[in-house]
């Protein structure tokens, strides 16, 4: 009996059978690798993103400090302003006070100007009227003051100040006592003699001879010739105010009335 050969889809179904059973294994083979890979990707994306929020924590950290440090910028600047603030009201405050000064002293000046000229004024007349001590010296002085006052380069506080000292000059002469040599009009005469000057109560001259004396008299505004009793008297007073005598009890006339007083 002759054998038929099989139909070859009878063969072929075997063979797809075999083909798939070998894929199959071949799967099952790689699942264990694929599974082991996806583990390392898994975790190395985890790690990443671990390092992602890391970076970001570190980032809001630092922001954060930054913000806090603004923050207290703010306030020292706030601090500052109202130091500012107080400083310029300090300021604007002194400013008026300043100006309502230079109001108050624009009154003054106005009437401080005419106050120095009248003391200068009367300066003038007390040295005329005065005894003749220093003369040329005190005239030379009323003549600067009215030279002074003038002059408008010198401010009001000078002028008043150079004022008051030419009167403080005047007082002292009240309380020394001075011997200078000088020219002076007598019977006439310009002559040179010697002066003494006790403060203000007495002014004596002695002619350079030694041989003649005399005391201003207030009252005539002339000389009055003393007696020759108060020549030594007044040579010594002289020596004493040129330190050239140790002071001492001197009998001098104070004034005259007609006669030797």
């Amino acid at each position: 009996m002759k054998l038929k050969p099989m139909p070859k889809k009878c063969r072929i179904v075997p063979c797809l059978i075999t083909t798939l059973s070998l894929m199959a294994g071949t799967a099952l083979a790689q699942a264990p690798d694929d599974v082991l890979e996806t583990e390392l990707e898994y975790q190395q994306d985890a790690g990443q993103s671990q390092d992602r929020v890391a970076a970001l924590d570190d980032e809001t950290m630092g922001l954060v400090a930054s913000y806090n440090r603004e923050i207290e910028r703010y306030q020292d600047l706030e601090t500052y302003n109202e130091n500012l603030r107080q400083l310029l009201d300090s300021q604007q405050a002194e400013r008026n006070r300043i100006q309502a000064e230079l109001g108050e002293l624009e009154v003054i000046r106005q009437q401080i100007v005419p106050l120095i000229v009248e003391m200068v004024d009367v300066l003038d007349q007390f040295v005329t009227l005065d005894q003749p001590m220093l003369s040329e010296e005190r005239r030379a002085r009323v003549a600067s003051l009215r030279s002074v006052i003038a002059r408008a380069d010198v401010d009001i506080a000078e002028k008043y100040r150079r004022v008051i000292e030419a009167y403080q000059i005047e007082a002292e002469y009240g309380q020394t006592l001075e011997a200078y040599e000088a020219p002076t009009l007598i019977d006439g005469r310009e002559v040179t003699v010697d002066f003494l000057r006790v403060g203000r109560v007495g002014l004596f001259y002695l002619s350079l001879d030694r041989q003649q004396a005399g005391i201003w008299d207030t009252r005539t505004g002339d000389w009055e010739l003393l007696s020759d009793t108060y020549l030594d008297a007044i040579e010594y007073a002289v020596r004493v105010a040129r330190e050239q005598a140790p002071p001492n009890l001197i009998d001098l006339p104070l004034w005259t009335r007609g006669t030797d007083q």
